[in-house]
């Protein structure tokens, strides 16, 4: 199938789909604002998918479960899969999306005690031209909580007036957080300054299941640096299998 037949295919389950996004807290935890500390969040998950470069079409899926607040390691599942869906821009989820739920079935087999109570997404969720990307996707096909964090951000026309290097300016004289809020009036997610003294921040969106201020939350609870501990754990283990391979392919 060409390609704009599968763009057009997806815009439409895309459409479809996002009814069922849920854009307030259906949580198993709650946030108490007075002590400004969750009670009930014991498990946090976090995923990532690397590609070598010698083969795009070979992924690494890692999901990392650690514990909350410690946010030490519990557990880890790797899977290297090969991918033939295309990569069409605004429809990463459709390329990934086997991928992360063949990671889901192997800790339902192996450890279904440490199900995450809510999933950070390496990628957006809200935070995309149809409001529906990868965060979006795998909450809805895991019924699961899921968060879309962004190491930069995904531009779009609503959004046309957002620029990366404006924001680092706005994070350099002191915000904590910018509303990413198109021309439309839509609000599409946040950028969030993270820990320390860094001014770049990360783009934090609802994906499924959870409010962007709860999102907010869990992630700056979840963060020693810039990324947060369970995309970042996933994202190392991904990345040396990643190195691994294409150090052994001539």
């Amino acid at each position: 199938m060409a390609d704009t037949d599968l763009a057009h295919e997806w815009t439409q389950l895309q459409s479809q789909l996002l009814t069922q996004v849920i854009e307030h807290d259906d949580l198993s935890f709650s946030y108490d604002p007075h002590t400004n500390e969750f009670s009930g969040l014991h498990i946090v998950g976090g995923v990532d998918i690397s590609y070598p470069r010698t083969n795009p079409d070979h992924a690494i899926v890692a999901l990392s479960i650690l514990s909350f607040p410690s946010l030490s390691l519990l557990h880890q599942t790797t899977f290297q899969v090969s991918i033939d869906v295309p990569y069409i821009a605004g429809f990463l989820a459709f390329r990934e999306i086997h991928a992360y739920k063949q990671a889901f079935a192997s800790l339902q087999a192996e450890r279904p005690d440490l199900m995450p109570q809510i999933l950070l997404v390496d990628g957006n969720g809200t935070l995309h031209p149809r409001r529906f990307g990868s965060a979006c996707h795998l909450g809805i096909e895991l019924n699961m909580p899921t968060i879309g964090v962004a190491k930069s951000l995904l531009h779009f026309d609503d959004l046309s007036h957002v620029g990366a290097k404006e924001l680092k300016g706005v994070f350099r004289e002191g915000a904590r957080e910018v509303e990413l809020k198109g021309q439309s009036g839509s609000v599409y997610g946040r950028a969030v300054r993270p820990p320390g003294l860094a001014s770049n921040p990360v783009f934090v969106s609802t994906g499924h299941r959870v409010s962007l201020d709860t999102a907010v939350r869990v992630v700056r609870a979840c963060s020693k640096v810039r990324v947060p501990e369970p995309i970042r754990v996933a994202d190392q283990q991904s990345r040396k299998i990643a190195q691994t391979i294409e150090s052994i392919v001539p």
